[in-house]
C-alpha cells in the first residue's frame, strides 16, 4: 500500500470519554459477568480471612502476657493463612481463565468485522495496524476487563475495611496513617494520565512496525530487485526505537505509581510506631493494640497496591480499548448483499 493512501499514516487515536470507554468495557466484560462475580466473591473471601488474621495476632499476645495457652489461637491462625490462600488462589484461577476468554471473543469479533471491510477503508487503512488491533491491542483487554475491574472492587472493600479495623483500634493512629498516604498520594495521581499516553503511543508505534513489515513482504521481490532493503530496515527499526521510547516512558510511570504505595506504608510505619509507642507508654494504648495496628498497616498494603494496580491497568487497557472502538466502527460489507456475489461498494 502506498503512503498517499494510508491517509491515517502517523494520526494519533483519539482517546475515548470516559463514559464511552466504560461503556465499551462493560460490552466485553458483560457476557462472563457471572464468572466474574464468582472469581470477585472468592477474592473478597481471602480478604475477610487476611482481615482477620491481626485480630488473632492481637489474641495471641494478650494470652501470652496472660501466660495462658496459646494452642487453639495458633491453629486458628494457620488455618486463616491456608484457607485465605487456597480460595485467593482459585479466584485467580477462575478470573485469568475468564480473562482469556474476554481476550478470545475480542479478537473473534474483530476478525469478523475487519474481514468484511469495505474496499475504501482498508485503502485508508494500513493493514499492519489492523493487524496489531486484534493481536497486541486485545492483549491489553485481558488486564482492564477483569484484573482492573475485579482488582478495583477487592482492593476497595479491603481498603475501607482495613480503615475500619484500625479506626477500632486507634483512632489517632489511623488519622497519622492517612496523613502520610494523602501526602504521598500526589505522586500517584500525577502519573496514571501519563501511562495513558505512553501506552497509546506505543501501540500506535506497534502498528506502524506490522504495517511496513506487512507492505515490505507484500512487495518482497521489489525490495530485493531494487536494493531497499537498508531503507525498509531503517524505517521499521525506527517505529521499532518508537514503540521501545514509549514502553520506556510508560514503565518509569508505573515505577513511580508503584513505588509511591511502598514508600507510603513504610513512612506511615515509622510514623504510627514512634507515636503508638508514645501511646502505649502513657496507657492508652496495649502493645497488643500496637502490634495488631501495625498488622493492620502492613495489610493495607495489599489494598492499596491492588487499587493503584487497577487504576494502572485500566489507563492502559483505556488506550487499547479506544484503538480497537476505531475498529469495530470501521465500515463493512452487507453479509447478505457479499453472499449475493454483489460489487464491493466504496
Amino acid at each position: 500500500m502506498s503512503s498517499e493512501s494510508s491517509v491515517d499514516k502517523g494520526a494519533a487515536t483519539p482517546r475515548l470519554p470516559a463514559r464511552e470507554t466504560w461503556r465499551a468495557l462493560y460490552r466485553h466484560f458483560r457476557p462472563h459477568r457471572a464468572v466474574v462475580a464468582l472469581g470477585t466473591l472468592l477474592a473478597l473471601v481471602g480478604t475477610v480471612a487476611g482481615l482477620a488474621q491481626p485480630l488473632a495476632a492481637k489474641a495471641l499476645v494478650e494470652r501470652l502476657g496472660r501466660e495462658e495457652s496459646i494452642t487453639g489461637v495458633l491453629l486458628a491462625l494457620t488455618a486463616l493463612v491456608v484457607a485465605g490462600t487456597a480460595v485467593q488462589a482459585v479466584g485467580s484461577y477462575v478470573l485469568e481463565r475468564t480473562a482469556e476468554s474476554v481476550v478470545l471473543a475480542a479478537r473473534r469479533s474483530l476478525i469478523g468485522r475487519l474481514l468484511r471491510l469495505r474496499l475504501a477503508e482498508v485503502e485508508r487503512t494500513q493493514p499492519g495496524d489492523l493487524m496489531s488491533r486484534i493481536t497486541s491491542d486485545t492483549t491489553l483487554l485481558r488486564a482492564v476487563t477483569t484484573q482492573s475491574v475485579v482488582s478495583a472492587v477487592t482492593g476497595g472493600v479491603g481498603f475501607l475495611a482495613t480503615l475500619v479495623m484500625m479506626l477500632l483500634m486507634d483512632a489517632v493512629l489511623l488519622g497519622v496513617t492517612l496523613g502520610v498516604i494523602v501526602l504521598i498520594g500526589g505522586a500517584f495521581a500525577l502519573a496514571m494520565p501519563r501511562i495513558a499516553e505512553a501506552t497509546r503511543r506505543s501501540q500506535e508505534a506497534v502498528g506502524e512496525i506490522s504495517s511496513r513489515l506487512e507492505r515490505v513482504f507484500g512487495a518482497f521481490r521489489t525490495v530485493k530487485a531494487s536494493g531497499a532493503e537498508e531503507r525498509e530496515t531503517a524505517a521499521v527499526e525506527a517505529a521499532a526505537q518508537e514503540a521501545w521510547r514509549h514502553g520506556v516512558k510508560a514503565a518509569k510511570w508505573q515505577a513511580l505509581a508503584g513505588s509511591s504505595v511502598g514508600l507510603a506504608i513504610q513512612v506511615s510505619f515509622l510514623a504510627v510506631l514512634g507515636i503508638g509507642g508514645a501511646r502505649v507508654a502513657s496507657g492508652a494504648i496495649t502493645v497488643a493494640e500496637l502490634i495488631a495496628f501495625l498488622l493492620y498497616l502492613f495489610y493495607l498494603m495489599e489494598p492499596v497496591s491492588q487499587l493503584v494496580e487497577a487504576a494502572t491497568q485500566y489507563q492502559k487497557g483505556s488506550a487499547a480499548i479506544a484503538r480497537v472502538e476505531e475498529a469495530e466502527r470501521l465500515a463493512v460489507e452487507d453479509p447478505a448483499g457479499a453472499a449475493g456475489g454483489s460489487a464491493a461498494r466504496v
